[in-house]
């Protein structure tokens, strides 16, 4: 009895996700944003088992081009997110406060430790890997001992371990 349960609940868990239309909550989020001020412009939107691809994406703030990405894609299972995201590439105007080029960006979220998000990224600058705290609303991000920070080593900070880029939202 406590099998069929089990298992009902497991298929129960994979069909929901296999199910869930994830283009509606997509454009649900691009409501969000917009009210804050962010628009995401994607040329194709592709959706799989337990994953939802966005295709040439072109992100503006306030009307002004940020970053153009190739791709991006979300893979979900409530209990794990992971959204990876290829070919970043930021607006000349803002590269004294960014890196310009970023191969890879993957962000990831677990319920175990439900107000934190990982970041890692790879680059023109090299490496970095670093944590979003949702709670205090701080951004930590280190950088390899090999990375290439001129362009924006001015807002970054010195500390034992290397370069660090550190921000409050």
């Amino acid at each position: 009895m406590v099998k069929r349960v089990a298992v009902f609940f497991l298929v129960a868990w994979v069909a929901f996700f296999a199910f869930m239309p994830k283009e509606e909550f997509y454009f649900s989020l691009e409501k969000v944003l917009a009210k804050e001020g962010i628009e995401i412009n994607e040329s194709r939107i592709s959706e799989g088992l337990f994953t939802l691809s966005l295709h040439e994406l072109t992100v503006y703030a306030k009307g002004i081009k940020m970053a153009t990405m190739q791709d991006a894609k979300c893979f979900t299972l409530l209990l794990y997110t992971d959204l990876t995201i290829n070919g970043v590439v930021v607006d000349k105007m803002l590269k004294s406060m960014f890196p310009t080029k970023v191969e890879k960006l993957q962000l990831t979220h677990s319920v175990f430790s439900p107000l934190q998000v990982r970041i890692e990224g790879e680059g023109s600058f090299g490496t970095a890997t670093g944590m979003v705290d949702l709670a205090e609303r701080k951004i930590h991000i280190d950088f390899g001992k090999s990375a290439k920070l001129e362009a924006f080593r001015s807002r970054l900070k010195h500390g034992k371990e290397g370069w660090y880029y550190e921000s409050t939202y």
